[in-house]
Order: C-alpha cells, then sequence, then structure tokens
C-alpha cells in the first residue's frame, strides 16, 4: 500500500463556493484517519498566499499562489459564482493548463468545469453541466462533451459533477480512484453520503494518465 500522501490542489478564487471546497477537503481528510495516516496533502492554491472570500462570506487560506505552485497529481476545481469571474484570470488558467500536465486526476464541481472549457481542456471531454453552462461550454468549446442529464461525469482523467451538493460524491469518487473502492465505500457509509461507486476506476499510478 502507498504511504506517500497524493499532493492534492484545491483553486480558490474570490466568491468561490465554501461546499466545493470545505467537503472535499473533510472527506479526504477523513480517508486515512483511522491508520493515523494523512492520504492526501491537501494546498490551497490562489493568486496570491493569504485570505480568500467565499461566496459565502467565511475566509479560505490559501498556502501557495498561481505562479510558484509546483503542481499536484490531484486537482480539484470548485464552483460557485466566482468561479464564472475567476475563468477570465490568465494566471490561473496558465497555473491550471500546467498542473493538468502533472496531474493523475482533475475533478471540478459545478461551475468549476468551466475553469476547464476557458483554459481549452475539454476538448472531446465528456463533463457535467447544467443547461446553460452546457450551452456556454459548446461555444466555447465545440468539441465539448457537456453532459446535462447525468449528475457525475467521468472522462479519462477528469471527473466532474453539476452541483455543489455533490461535492462529497465526487470527493469519494477520489478516495475510490487512489485508495481503492472498498474503503471509499466505507468511508462514505461512514459520513453518510449517498455514493453509489458505479464510476471508480483504476487507482491513480503515474501523473498525467487517465
Amino acid at each position: 500500500m502507498r504511504t506517500k500522501p497524493y499532493a492534492t490542489a484545491i483553486a480558490v478564487f474570490d466568491e468561490v463556493e465554501l461546499l466545493d471546497v470545505a467537503g472535499p477537503m473533510s472527506v479526504l481528510s477523513s480517508a486515512g484517519r483511522h491508520w493515523n495516516f494523512k492520504p492526501f496533502d491537501i494546498d490551497l492554491v490562489a493568486s496570491s498566499v493569504g485570505p480568500v472570500s467565499t461566496r459565502s462570506r467565511l475566509s479560505l487560506h490559501a498556502s501557495h499562489a498561481w505562479s510558484a505552485h509546483s503542481g499536484a497529481e490531484c486537482v480539484i476545481l470548485p464552483g460557485g459564482y466566482g468561479a464564472l469571474r475567476a475563468a477570465e484570470d490568465p494566471e490561473l488558467l496558465a497555473w491550471l493548463r500546467r498542473a493538468v500536465q502533472q496531474a493523475a486526476l482533475i475533478a471540478a464541481v459545478g461551475n468549476g468545469v468551466w475553469l476547464l472549457a476557458k483554459a481549452g481542456l475539454l476538448e472531446e471531454v465528456q463533463v457535467a453541466a447544467n443547461a446553460e453552462l452546457a450551452q456556454n461550454i459548446l461555444a466555447t468549446c465545440p468539441s465539448a462533451q457537456p453532459n446535462s442529464r447525468d449528475r457525475i461525469c467521468t472522462s479519462g482523467n477528469i471527473v466532474s459533477t453539476s452541483a455543489s451538493a455533490l461535492s462529497l460524491d465526487i470527493s469519494c469518487e477520489i478516495v475510490a480512484r487512489c485508495l481503492g473502492q472498498k474503503l471509499a465505500s466505507a468511508l462514505s457509509f461512514a459520513l453518510g453520503v449517498d455514493w453509489s461507486g458505479e464510476l471508480h476506476g483504476v487507482e491513480i499510478l503515474q501523473p498525467g494518465r487517465p
């Protein structure tokens, strides 16, 4: 069993949806608790180190800036209203393009998929998106495959969900892919998350590969 934590980066920006950040942090930090082991080493990455305001008016503290962050095996893109504005930030998009090259798994929640679209990373990729966002994605990236029917989609090493309420489910999917479905199922049961595990894939072995 792997003993080194998975380097994990969560993008944060002004008016980010708090649930999209707190949900994954809660689930991933719970994954190895009964072993007294931290399987995910989580960094919050933003335009600069320091406080970042959320849609809920609570502040998060970014530990790394886009320009100084060296990459991660898991990249999580939260949504919220702020994601629509953050997608116009060239430094964020440049960091995302670099991060995706190194990452073995990318998870996007809600409007977080718009960041992928604006970074030009959705060619021939299926992502979960509401109807309005799906239209915008197609206008930006005609070869993308936005899915407004399914709540969660997986396409290669990209996993996405259309709503913030599903950030816990997508976090269980990350645990399944990194540590196995058995642990993810036990964790989801303990946390009361209704995660079926139908989308789980292979363990992460090499960065940048599905």
